[in-house]
């Protein structure tokens, strides 16, 4: 099949463009769950975003999760058939405090967006729904049910997309906005964060030999988790990923300046390839602590937080359907993976074949100068597009063509 990759009109520009900056002046910025609900983080883009996608001709539905603050789904009544591709993106950003630049203003300099969620990830949300409604206008819509989703909560650990799943919803496959470069994504590692508590026995800082300091035995947890397990987890290999890590990223203990401390708490962040079951590294990490330390009695796990890898094969329908307009785009030769974790999680997890596709770059992610290179946002929009009117009236989510088949 011979992709019709096509670049954009100077009007097209512009309508992404300008959707994007519309995107950027809504705070969407999220802290924690507790403050996303206290202020309903997400409302005001979802009532953008709903009003948009209505004038686009799409029904809408509003999943509520927490009180105040839902999920959308979108999609075009008796559109497709068969299969069903959702394109997803979330809402929410990470908080504006400390930025150097005007973080809602969207300015434009030097070829490229400022502002709080250009990046991560409204430039990706601004491409998909930029395509989906260029592609409908031509009518040139593939013959799979087309769903356009926007979640709440992936800053905070994919709660909305969690949620998507619980409630039943389903698609066959799912293109997730991030910043990949334009680049087909196929592969994320899964995070394990563990919350651990050493344990001693208090005494007067005078005689620190008459108690057990509990940070003394953090110091030797640091070096078992920085050193003996580093080195165990990264046995394993996978073609698209650099090895699992672990690493301490928080550590609070003490009462007083003459207690010898009792206890002590930290935070571990583990980012595991797929295949690594989390019960079994957590049974694993328990039992070489145990011995590193010589006893079961000076620690105890006190949370474990675990979330879904990602690891599509790259030889399904979608990632070989896309990685075909990928390659003419930007001479993608094959899938990437990424160390982070997005809502493809989830969906994974759920039997939905999944991939990770946006413009910009994730160093810029986050940052206190968020950017989204321009040209990066209309490649992404061309792409999309390219995807769906290339498959007009056909599905993309059949089976992959044989090998040796022409892009």
């Amino acid at each position: 099949m011979i992709t019709r990759m096509r670049e954009l009109t100077d009007r097209q520009k512009q309508r992404v463009r300008d959707l994007l900056a519309d995107l950027v002046h809504i705070n969407s910025a999220v802290t924690s769950t507790e403050q996303a609900n206290r202020d309903r983080a997400e409302e005001q883009m979802a009532e953008y975003l709903t009003d948009h996608l209505t004038r686009m001709g799409m029904t809408v539905e509003r999943q509520e999760v927490f009180p105040g603050r839902g999920n959308l789904i979108a999609h075009w009544s008796g559109q497709g058939r068969g299969k069903s591709l959702m394109l997803e993106a979330h809402m929410d950003t990470v908080p504006i405090e400390g930025m150097t630049i005007e973080p809602l203003a969207a300015r434009i300099r030097d070829g490229k967006m400022f502002g709080r969620g250009s990046c991560d990830t409204k430039g990706a949300m601004a491409a998909f729904l930029t395509a989906l409604a260029l592609a409908k206008e031509s009518d040139q819509l593939p013959a799979d049910k087309l769903y356009f989703v926007a979640t709440i909560s992936e800053e905070t650990g994919c709660q909305g997309a969690a949620a998507l799943m619980e409630h039943g919803f389903r698609a066959d496959a799912a293109i997730v906005g991030e910043p990949t470069r334009c680049q087909l994504v196929t592969a994320h590692k899964a995070p394990l964060w563990l919350e651990l508590e050493t344990l001693g026995r208090s005494c007067h800082a005078s005689v620190p030999h008459r108690g057990v300091n509990a940070i003394e035995v953090m110091t030797r947890v640091v070096r078992f988790v920085h050193g003996p397990w580093t080195e165990y987890i990264q046995r394993n290999r996978h073609p698209l990923l650099a090895p699992s890590t672990s690493v301490v990223t928080m550590i609070e203990g003490g009462a007083s300046l003459n207690i010898v401390p009792s206890r002590c708490q930290a935070h571990i962040d583990g980012r595991f390839i797929p295949g690594q079951a989390p019960d079994i590294i957590v049974a694993e990490f328990k039992r070489m602590l145990t011995d590193h330390l010589g006893s079961p009695d000076l620690f105890t796990i006190t949370g474990v937080r675990k979330y879904s890898p990602l690891d599509c094969p790259p030889d399904a329908p979608l990632p070989t359907r896309l990685l075909q307009v990928c390659r003419q785009a930007n001479r993608q030769d094959a899938p990437r993976g990424v160390d982070y974790f997005a809502d493809t999680g989830p969906f994974s997890e759920a039997g939905i074949e999944s991939v990770l596709f946006g413009p910009g770059d994730v160093a810029q992610a986050h940052t206190a100068d968020e950017f989204l290179d321009l040209e990066q946002l209309y490649q992404a929009t061309a792409i999309i597009l390219a995807l769906l009117t290339t498959h007009a009236g056909r599905s993309i989510l059949e089976a992959a063509p044989p090998q040796g088949e022409p892009p």
